[in-house]
């Protein structure tokens, strides 16, 4: 080969080099940015010491060890795990992602020390109380199923939480199962955490008909799958006894909702997150589930719930389409239903752009119902 093919060669496999340096690059960025979003972390959960346990039998617990059901590589890096989670979840299509999901969920939240090695895991409540407010709010952080984004950070938890505290309201911050506990288990730990300070409303002085929700990303799929699907009913498991606790109502004055996942339409993967992993792979299960977790199906069932949407025109953790869809139809049934549109950001915005929003809101629907 002449000498100037050879140069030209090597410039050509240079720039080849310094294009794909570009691209890792670029999408390890982008990974880290989504993985960021979710607020994942490594901090201990903040003042877990004042955690109150709102199971007196949990339902759904057990002795088995959670590595005998998951599809986990022991010897991943739990920062390698949470980057490669963050980019699975996000996709309008099927891909077969259980071992990544289930390798950050043992990676993160087990070995990380959030959870146990078997189902026997207890759902809890931290409280921050407002000793002269009569009103609640629960708190639910997000995580895509997967974790939980309080074990380590607490933008969807204490930062919230706190913020409320200041403003004359109660807020309790919900740890509910979830990976490798399936549909309905999160669900019912939220049922269980309404139902637990209705229960207890005299304890902490609240007016039980002004209980609130507010919930981050999954935790935002939590409270729009409550007040759609889950009020109302028992999803209990079998041979779960039900105490004092369960016979409480389950109704909340106001729902609202922060960059929701109120569909896993945009996150199909995410479904391993939740349900069976034989069900997910079979066509005509997986889209009976993406029916079931399409929560737009059912706003029938809220349209007396007051509810509040903020969501980022860039999200493309959870979409945007989604959300609109879900908005659009709740008002055609006739729903309250308040839109925050926070433009020009994308997943896991934070407290600037809804919270003097959602206070007023909050504040409308306690004292004017």
């Amino acid at each position: 080969m002449k000498t100037g093919a050879k140069k030209k060669a090597k410039h050509i496999i240079l720039i080849f080099v310094i294009m794909v340096s570009i691209l890792v690059g670029t999408v390890t960025i982008m990974l880290f940015r989504m993985s960021a979003s979710m607020g994942a972390g490594s901090a201990p959960v903040a003042d877990y010491d004042k955690r109150i346990e709102i199971w007196n039998h949990v339902p759904g617990s057990s002795n088995e060890k959670k590595l005998d059901h998951m599809n986990v590589n022991e010897n991943r890096s739990a920062l390698l795990s949470q980057l490669l989670f963050a980019g699975a979840i996000v996709n309008t299509k099927y891909r077969d992602e259980e071992r990544t999901i289930d390798t950050f969920t043992y990676q993160y939240e087990v070995k990380g020390g959030y959870e146990e090695e078997t189902y026997e895991d207890k759902p809890y409540l931290i409280p921050y109380i407002e000793y002269d407010s009569d009103c609640a709010v629960i708190v639910l952080p997000g995580g895509g199923f997967s974790f939980k984004s309080m074990d380590g950070s607490d933008g969807e938890s204490k930062d919230v939480a706190v913020t409320l505290q200041d403003n004359g309201i109660n807020a309790f911050v919900l740890h509910y199962r979830s990976n490798p506990y399936e549909y309905p288990i999160p669900q019912v730990d939220l049922q269980r955490a309404v139902r637990y300070l209705r229960y207890h409303a005299k304890d902490y002085g609240i007016d039980p008909n002004k209980i609130g929700l507010i919930g981050f990303s999954a935790g935002g799929f939590e409270v729009a799958s409550f007040i759609n699907q889950i009020q109302g009913n028992n999803l209990f498991p079998e041979g779960y006894v039900p105490d004092e606790i369960d016979f409480e109502k389950d109704d909340i004055v106001a729902a609202a909702m922060v960059y929701p996942a109120v569909s896993f339409n945009n996150n199909v993967p995410m479904l391993f997150a939740m349900f069976d992993a034989d069900a997910v792979r079979d066509d005509q299960r997986r889209q009976e589930l993406l029916a079931l977790v399409d929560t737009k199906n059912y706003v029938e069932n809220s349209k007396d719930v007051l509810q509040f949407i903020a969501w980022g025109t860039k999200d493309t953790m959870v979409g945007t389409t989604e959300t609109h869809a879900y908005i659009e139809k709740a008002k055609e049934i006739g729903a309250d239903v308040t839109e925050i549109i926070v433009e020009n950001q994308g997943h896991g915005f934070g407290q600037e752009y809804y919270m003097k929003d959602f206070l007023e809101w909050y504040n409308y629907a306690v004292h004017n119902e």
